[in-house]
């Protein structure tokens, strides 16, 4: 395989949230104006676990999805459909991948850091590979 696990699930969530952004989607958070909505990631976390056929990896990846301080329904919906097609993921880039459902959250939160105030989803996926 070519890719890491980790950067396989990263590369497999930049797929799915790319078009539900209008393909703003950014490594980090961008420190310049840019239009809303638009996702950047968070932390990746991969975890190992040795078996008789060699490892299983847990990989744990945070999302952020961010819109104005009046479409927190967007932001709320995007974060929905992105734990929706993760969900129904069988394979990124050769590796066979499992959402655990039970351990992935989603959190909508209100920026008030800035005015005016903007919405904020946090996508935390866990994968079993």
């Amino acid at each position: 395989m070519s890719k890491t696990a980790e950067q396989a699930i990263h590369d497999k969530l930049w797929q799915i949230v790319s078009p539900l952004v209008s393909d703003k989607v950014y490594e980090s958070r961008p420190m310049t104006e840019v239009g809303y909505p638009f996702a950047d990631f968070g932390d990746f976390q991969a975890a190992f676990t040795g078996t008789k056929n060699g490892a299983t990896a847990q990989i744990n990846a945070d999302l952020n999805i961010w819109d104005t301080e009046d479409k927190r329904k967007n932001v709320s919906e995007i974060g929905e459909s992105v734990f929706r097609q993760a969900m129904i993921l069988k394979e990124a880039f050769g590796y066979p991948v499992m959402l655990r459902v039970s351990d992935s959250t989603i959190q909508v939160i209100q920026d008030r850091t800035v005015t005016p105030a903007i919405w904020r989803c946090i996508v935390h996926l866990e994968f079993n590979i």
